[in-house]
C-alpha cells in the first residue's frame, strides 16, 4: 500500500481507509521513515494533515500539507517519490530542496 523503501512505523490509516469508521480518526494514524526523514499522517480538527520532517525537526518541517480523505495516498505517495528524490540527488551533489 505504501512505498516499499519506506518502513512503517505506525499504521493505523490502513484500517480507516478500509472501514471508512471514524471512530479511528486521530492525531497519529501514519508515520513512514526513509533514512533522516518522517512522513507523518494524522487527523486534527476535521482535517487530515501531511507532514515532512528531517532529522526529527517539528520545528522547521520540509512539508505540512492539509488534505481532504480523497487526497490521502495520492499526497503519500508524491510525498515518498520527493524524499526519495531529494535524498539520492542530496547523496551525489547537496541539491537544492525539491520541497522549497
Amino acid at each position: 500500500m505504501y512505498n516499499d523503501s519506506f518502513t512503517i512505523l505506525s499504521d493505523d490509516l490502513s484500517e480507516y481507509l478500509d472501514s471508512h469508521d471514524r471512530s479511528l480518526l486521530k492525531e497519529d494514524m501514519l508515520q513512514l521513515a526513509y533514512k533522516e526523514y518522517l512522513i507523518d499522517l494524522g487527523y486534527y480538527t476535521n482535517q487530515f494533515i501531511l507532514y515532512v520532517v528531517k532529522d526529527y525537526d517539528w520545528n522547521n518541517l520540509v512539508k505540512k500539507r492539509n488534505l481532504r480523505e480523497e487526497e490521502i495516498m495520492n499526497s503519500l505517495n508524491k510525498a515518498c517519490d520527493e524524499v526519495l528524490s531529494y535524498y539520492r540527488e542530496s547523496t551525489i551533489n547537496k541539491t537544492l530542496n525539491p520541497f522549497e
